[in-house]
């Protein structure tokens, strides 16, 4: 059995008020916070998507020395926008004296929005986020009406920048029933506008019938699709073909999810200008950013924009050739190149220089090429060449066989070209004596 400890006084009609909220603070929550922390005697926290607000004893005049704070704080993902409907203050230069002052935020350094007095009604004014700072001072004898405003939250809206994040109302939390959002984003002319999710988690259906994100390539509902979405997979990166992008959430009456964060900014085409990026032969645009790449045959170079002769590989043919990087121009410095030939089992490979010219010494220290019968560095070595002349032929104990070719950083020469080529290896048996007798059959 549980008894209640606490019970708060009945009110004017004879109802219990609730303590707490699972929401937001109650009340009472609000009135002890006050007190603790010696708040201004009027003025208070609104949390309401919509409220009203006036100067103490609106509109019959408001007293001298008052000073009124008011915070309105709205679902994260929302903005306020305040709407002053009657405006009678103590007019003075710069409104020394008696002022209201609007900020964009939650405390008294926020970003000003406006300070007003006199009787013209000031322009609607909005926040750029959830929160709002409203403080009203006076300090004459004058008497006026006062003043008397609305505010009202609303999601969405124009964005107007090259970057920034858009999330659900109230995200991380679930987002409250019956929510519609419409953001339209304008970057800079001449780009796009990216779009990327860190976050998704609609409530899921198949054809997102119940909530769901739209995205829509322009500045209108009427503007081309780019999809529909909904679910807990994040949508795939987003490009507009123009400088605008055009967004709706939908939220129904029942089931409510995490919602979505997601960052846009302004996307550029580098590979579209003139220089391609610095890209020597291919460019790809990526959002955000952009790659080189190079044509087949070529790999990028260290510096990942420029392209030289790809190297190496794994071969399966029965023949073939193989050349340096850039035959039959130098090859580059800095290569390290290893094909790895491989035939099938009972044949043998055989390797033909046709040209052969490297940097060289007695040790071939600096650019050289070695061939190994297998394709581990721990095979048979063949041998290690280098200078002008040009080896012998070579064929393979077994059925493959492993050409390495490296060069250093400095003399560059013209480098090599060699033919392979594999065959069976045949063996001859003589009565008593085991000859072997090796020939080869030629693949074609």
């Amino acid at each position: 059995m549980f008894l209640d400890t606490i019970l708060p006084s009945r009110d004017d009609n004879g109802i219990r008020p609730a303590i707490g909220q699972r929401t937001r603070l109650s009340k009472g929550d609000i009135a002890q916070a006050r007190k603790l922390y010696r708040c201004p005697a009027c003025g208070e926290t609104l949390q309401e998507s919509n409220g009203n607000l006036s100067s103490p004893g609106f509109p019959n005049g408001y007293p001298s020395y008052t000073h009124c704070v008011w915070r309105v704080s709205v679902t994260p993902g929302e903005k306020i926008v305040l709407n002053f409907t009657t405006m009678d203050l103590y007019k003075s230069s710069l409104c020394w004296y008696d002022y209201i002052e609007v900020r964009d935020g939650y405390w008294r350094k926020s970003p000003l929005l406006g300070r007003f007095c006199g009787d013209k009604v000031p322009e609607v004014l909005a926040s750029t986020d959830s929160r709002m700072w409203i403080e009203f001072r006076s300090s004459s004898n004058w008497v006026g009406k006062g003043f008397a405003a609305v505010y009202e939250a609303i999601c969405g809206g124009e964005i107007r920048k090259n970057e920034g994040q858009i999330q659900s109302p109230n995200y991380p939390d679930d987002y409250r029933p019956m929510k519609e959002c419409v953001w339209r984003i304008m970057v800079s002319e001449s780009y796009h506008v990216g779009l990327t999710f860190q976050a998704f988690e609609i409530e899921r259906h198949d054809n997102c019938a119940y909530d769901y994100l739209e995205v829509r390539d322009g500045t209108s509902e009427n503007s081309p699709l780019i999809g529909r979405f909904c679910g807990y997979d994040k949508p795939e990166d987003i490009r507009s073909t123009s400088n605008t992008l055009w967004m709706k959430f939908v939220s129904d009456g029942t089931v409510n999810k995490a919602g979505f964060a997601a960052n846009f900014f302004k996307e550029e085409d580098e590979c579209a200008k003139a220089d391609r990026g610095g890209c020597e032969q291919r460019c790809l645009n990526t959002l955000g950013s952009y790659q080189c790449a190079c044509e087949p045959g070529y790999e990028l170079g260290p510096d990942r924009r420029s392209c030289e002769a790809a190297c190496g590989g794994l071969l399966t043919k029965l023949n073939g050739t193989i050349t340096t990087p850039g035959w039959p121009k130098e090859y580059p410095p800095n290569k390290n190149c290893v094909w790895r030939v491989v035939a099938p089992t009972q044949y043998r490979i055989s390797m033909k220089f046709e040209f052969f010219e490297l940097e060289g010494n007695e040790v071939c220290k600096y650019d050289y090429v070695e061939i190994w019968s297998g394709l581990s560095s721990e095979a048979k070595l063949h041998g290690k060449f280098c200078g002008a002349e040009v080896p012998e032929v070579i064929t393979s104990q077994f059925n493959n066989m492993r050409i390495e070719f490296k060069s250093d950083n400095t003399v560059s020469k013209k480098g090599f070209k060699a033919h392979f080529f594999s065959g069976i290896s045949l063996h001859v048996l003589s009565v008593g004596v085991t000859v072997f007798q090796v020939g080869w059959v030629h693949g074609g």
